[in-house]
């Protein structure tokens, strides 16, 4: 008879209260996220600090690093939780007391971004509201005006943000990291010289293709509103921090009119064989005062409690959004059940967003975006102007991710220099868009909700493009098509993507799915020939 190793022992006690702490924090993520009470943040800063707390016993730590060097544990998937738990404690081995004011502040941040909302000559403007003007709107002097609201959250919160920051860099230096960014990396099993490397190997093998569109863009952006490209301002795209494509948005918003978005999200899984309406029954989905004006996916309890927050209005956006969704949602349920609760999660968010954005891409792809929204003559000249602006979007966007990516390290290492010079040299350096006069000492990096309360992540959304683009070239010889809208495509993802869980690291997730390791080239191939 076997025998039981004592790390199994261990598991067996303290994954029952892992489980319901995680399960209770999440219900008041969840409450807060949806209505900004200060009761919610409270609650959720108290559960995070219990959560974290049960990963900061010192003698607990010290057993897991011995069970480690244990020779005789060999089992695959002890040996992964292992690695799991060794990670978690590390980065919470920390000051007790400093845990705790991070998870305050972290949770009263949460609390501002829901609440805040910029004005505009006494107008309260929500983000879709800033949107609609930005794509809408012809006059630049009105353009300005609006861009400028949108920054003022900047101003109003970068004192948190900033408090936040100096904390994070404490806990990672008492760790023995350089600063939080480098710890972030190095536990979530991410190289940082492999990631500069990757980044700078695809910003320069892209350069020719994103100067001949930022050309053509600022030729129509100049002839639309009457000036010349050098005073374009960064208010002339349809988005504020420049990170959508900003053509011919209006025109697509108009195959979507009518169009119920999560029936047509609905739809979409169908086709692939899966059934989302338990996850939208779950879902909040519309917007309103006091609640996260962003979207997310938020897996409850690891079990069946699968839902998703958007504020969703006609538009094109917001139907990539729904679908970029429920792509996390679709890949949480689709873990093997068999698998132990430390790891039915993704290994890293890498490939979770990469199955996000492969279902977003559908929102512009002809084939697929002809069935969400049905066939019609009239939709046809609209189908073919989407299709043409994905190749744009993918270009936009990449270069938004090195912005935001290479903006963090910096912000990290030092935070106590001139960030939005910082943030400004960035965005010219990448983006190719010029920092409009008037903007010294104002706070343009902190209106990017990502930078306070999900740091270290929007690498990964660059990861998942690339990643993405293999698994649609794989799909390609599977199923003859890119698109997703089949039963071969869909179990060809839950096979192979979302049922091993976190069995494995994220890079062997990769090869195990594509079967090479992680590059820029399908996504080149795919978007700058």
């Amino acid at each position: 008879m076997r025998h039981p190793h004592p790390f199994e022992e261990f598991l067996s006690v303290f994954v029952p209260k892992l489980a319901q702490k995680s399960r209770q924090l999440n219900k008041a993520l969840w409450i807060l996220e949806t209505t900004g009470s200060s009761d919610a943040a409270d609650l959720k800063a108290e559960l995070d600090a219990e959560v974290r707390l049960l990963c900061n016993d010192p003698k607990t730590y010290e057993k897991l690093l011995e069970w480690d060097r244990d020779p005789t544990l060999k089992d695959p998937l002890l040996k992964r939780q292992l690695n799991i738990l060794i990670r978690s404690f590390k980065q919470n081995m920390i000051p007790v007391p400093l845990l705790e004011e991070i998870v305050q502040k972290e949770a009263a941040l949460a609390q501002s971004y829901a609440n805040l909302r910029p004005q505009l000559e006494g107008k309260i403007l929500s983000e879709n509201d800033i949107n609609e003007i930005l794509k809408k709107e012809n006059d630049p002097a009105v353009r300005k005006k609006v861009w400028e609201a949108s920054k003022e959250i900047g101003n109003i919160i970068a004192p948190q943000i900033l408090a936040l920051v100096e904390l994070r860099n404490q806990a990672a230096q008492s760790l023995g990291y350089p600063d939080f960014f480098q710890m972030q990396l190095d536990l979530q099993e991410v190289d940082g010289v492999w990631l500069k490397e990757i980044f700078d190997d695809l910003a320069n093998r892209t350069d020719k293709a994103y100067a001949a569109m930022i050309g053509e863009i600022e030729e129509q952006q100049s002839q639309r509103f009457g000036v010349l490209k050098k005073d374009l301002g960064p208010w002339a795209w349809t988005d504020p921090f420049g990170q959508e494509d900003p053509l011919d948005r209006s025109d697509l918003d108009m195959l979507v009119q009518g169009i119920d978005l999560s029936s047509a999200g609905k739809s979409f899984y169908a086709r692939m064989g899966i059934d989302v309406e338990p996850i939208l029954q779950r879902s909040d989905m519309f917007e309103r005062p006091g609640k996260n004006q962003h979207a997310f996916c938020i897996n409850i309890d690891r079990e069946q409690d699968v839902r998703t927050l958007n504020n969703v209005q006609s538009t094109i956006k917001w139907l990539e959004t729904v679908l970029h969704e429920l792509g996390h949602a679709v890949y949480d349920l689709g873990f093997d059940p068999q698998l132990p609760w430390l790891l039915r999660e993704p290994p890293h968010v890498m490939p979770t967003e990469a199955m996000a954005l492969i279902a977003g891409r559908q929102a512009y792809r002809y084939e697929a975006l002809r069935e969400l929204v049905g066939p019609s003559p009239k939709k046809e000249p609209l189908l073919k102007k989407a299709d043409l602006s994905l190749r744009r979007r993918q270009l936009i966007f990449s270069r938004w991710v090195l912005v935001m990516t290479f903006f963090e390290i910096e912000l990290y290492r030092n935070p106590r220099q001139d960030l939005n010079r910082l943030w400004w040299s960035t965005v010219e350096k990448y983006q190719k868009i010029h920092a409009p006069l008037g903007r010294e000492g104002k706070n343009d990096w902190a209106a990017k909700y990502h930078i306070g309360l999900a740091p270290v992540y929007y690498f990964s959304y660059l990861l998942g493009e690339m990643f993405a683009s293999s698994i649609e070239e794989i799909l390609l010889e599977q199923t003859g098509s890119k698109n997703l809208t089949s039963e071969k495509a869909g179990r060809f993802l839950q096979q192979k993507l979302f049922y091993p869980g976190n069995k494995m690291c994220w890079s062997h997730l990769v090869e195990h799915v594509v079967g090479r390791p992680l590059s820029p080239d399908a996504w080149i191939r795919q978007f700058t020939s």
